[in-house]
């Protein structure tokens, strides 16, 4: 339903013939080797042939790149180059990266091979004092493919730029509005516009139970039958409200379909419950199941960021939670919601569809449905957007789905980090407390938090800092 745009990376290098190194040779070496990791970290990539040894071929091959829509360029100082040949590169205002090589055994003359490292300190100098214009960062590399520091590096500028690639010209769609008294989420639509180019599109919750309410059987049969096998089980009493389930899954789908949207904020409650019978954490966990981004309350913001981590994370699942207690003994904090995560997180338990108790009737007439599961244990990260998108948190750890807690999706976060930096939870309670954070957290598997940053720098914006706790009011 949803396609990924690969990063496009261009590959230049520049040279001179003072230094005799095997430049060319080694440069067609590592042509061929970053060959192999485009493959691997799925990017696609274009190599400017021949080196760059003066400023008409540097012109030429900025062309090039400039007319493939290059998205990272990776310029390479085979050797020591004039400085001049960086222009026709910066003159194209694209993210670049700075490569300098090692500069292997001697010549025979015993005179220095290559002098890359010098080139790369040169243009990486020019770019930050002499181009005032030239406002994106630049990052360094060193090494060859191949190579942990090199090949690390690029990984991460990978999964950056994955997402800031994909999310130009998205559309998120606001439906029911903001769940009441969630005033915290309310956001200026031109703040994600103007940092991301991501368009926000408003609904009635009418418009959705419209097209649920007008859907053939034979319309969302399917959609049920998914849900059943998602789950481990389904409780007695859970199989009467199915259908409403699906029906919206399904209208929910064909209206994203119909407008373009590819991620969903979605006013679960009241109106719902009031207007439908039908609590809706099972609809969540089902679309972010099947790639149509679900955010509970309303939460544009966060449904921005599952967008991120999803691009991030290349497709993976991602779902939202509440950080809801803290254990100090063992310095974790429990990851929790109702329900709306999808079974494809769920430990070796599976999911369990249940009744909601939140919205239960009298009686304990059924509502709705919730995926109670335990997350599955592993390295995870939260990353989210502040609501001015001014910032973002950036906290990883790893998941224990050993500890006891509450019915609903959750999982206990421990071992934790805020921007690659280990932190114990008082100083995470501080630094959310006198951040105003708000009070959910996009969630997803592995460790991203290099990419994270990455997109900040990228972006212009700064990771959350973290706050030293203090007994006294701050």
């Amino acid at each position: 339903m949803f396609n990924i745009k690969k990063p496009r990376i261009g590959l230049a290098a520049v040279m001179c013939t003072p230094f005799r190194g095997d430049k060319d040779s080694s440069y067609q070496a590592d042509s061929t080797s970053l060959q192999n990791l485009a493959l691997e970290f799925d990017f696609s990539l274009k190599v400017i042939e021949n080196g760059i040894y003066d400023l008409e071929a540097a012109q030429k091959a900025a062309r090039e790149l400039q007319e493939w829509e290059v998205d990272f360029i990776l310029l390479q100082t085979s050797s020591f180059a004039s400085g001049d040949f960086l222009y026709p590169f910066t003159d194209l205002q694209t993210r670049m990266g700075v490569w300098a090589v090692p500069e292997g055994p001697p010549t025979p003359e015993g005179g220095l091979p290559l002098n890359s490292f010098t080139a790369s300190n040169l243009y990486n100098s020019i770019i930050r004092t002499a181009l005032p214009d030239y406002r994106l960062p630049v990052k360094w590399f060193f090494g060859h493919p191949g190579q942990p520091l090199f090949d690390h590096r690029l990984k991460v500028t990978i999964q950056a730029l994955r997402s800031l690639i994909n999310l130009p010209g998205k559309k998120v769609a606001l439906i029911g509005g903001v769940a009441p008294s969630f005033d915290n989420l309310v956001i200026d639509y031109q703040k994600p516009k103007k940092l991301l180019g991501v368009d926000v599109l408003e609904f009635e919750l009418e418009e959705v139970l419209q097209v649920a309410r007008s859907l053939e059987v034979s319309q969302f049969t399917g959609t049920i039958d998914e849900i059943k096998e998602s789950a481990k089980s389904i409780e007695e009493g859970g199989e009467p409200v199915l259908e409403k389930t699906s029906r919206v899954i399904m209208a929910l789908q064909l209206m994203a379909e119909e407008h373009g949207f590819e991620a969903v904020a979605l006013s679960c409650w009241p109106q719902f419950q009031s207007d439908y019978g039908l609590a809706v954490c099972s609809v969540m966990g089902q679309l972010n199941t099947t790639g149509l981004i679900a955010a509970c309350e309303g939460d544009l913001t966060s449904a921005i960021s599952m967008l991120t981590l999803r691009y991030l994370t290349n497709g993976d699942v991602i779902t939202l939670m509440d950080l809801v207690t803290v254990d100090q003994q063992d310095e974790s904090v429990l990851l929790w919601h109702c329900g709306p995560t999808s079974p494809a997180l769920a430990d070796e338990n599976g999911a369990a569809l249940k009744p909601l108790w939140l919205f239960d009737g009298p009686g304990g007439k059924r509502t709705g449905l919730h995926n109670d599961l335990v997350l599955k244990p592993g390295a995870a990260t939260v990353l989210g957007f502040t609501t001015d998108f001014d910032k973002m948190l950036l906290l990883n750890g790893q998941i224990d789905n050993t500890k006891p807690s509450y019915l609903g999706s959750r999982g206990w976060f421990k071992d934790l980090s805020l921007n690659g930096e280990t932190i114990n939870t008082r100083d995470l309670i501080q630094t959310l407390m006198v951040s105003g954070y708000q009070h959910h957290y996009p969630f997803a598997y592995g460790e991203l938090i290099n990419a994270g940053l990455e997109i900040c720098s990228w972006l212009g914006i700064s990771p959350v800092a973290s706050e030293i706790y203090t007994p006294y009011l701050r």
